[in-house]
């Protein structure tokens, strides 16, 4: 279980470098400000969430637990990656 665990984390690093270099790209290059790219960033995670929970309140839902896993990480003192 442990290694499917890691392996999982290492797809989810992987998937956040590709976004992070997607959304410095549309800063840089489309000009947007990082408002415009935040905003952005959330509306395709709630469209992914879709994917994954179901539409509408279902998939805010599941973005609302991932967010207070991310909360508690913060406030927490979770080292970032």
């Amino acid at each position: 279980m442990a290694d499917r665990e890691a392996e999982s984390v290492e797809r989810i690093e992987a998937t956040r470098r590709v976004l992070r270099k997607a959304m410095l790209a549309c800063h840089e290059q489309g000009r947007a400000t990082v408002e415009e790219v935040a905003i952005g960033a959330l509306y395709a995670v709630y469209d992914v969430a879709e994917k994954h929970a179901g539409q509408g309140v279902a998939a805010i839902e599941w973005l609302r637990d991932g967010c207070d896993i991310l909360e508690h990480g913060v406030m927490n003192g979770l080292a970032r990656r």
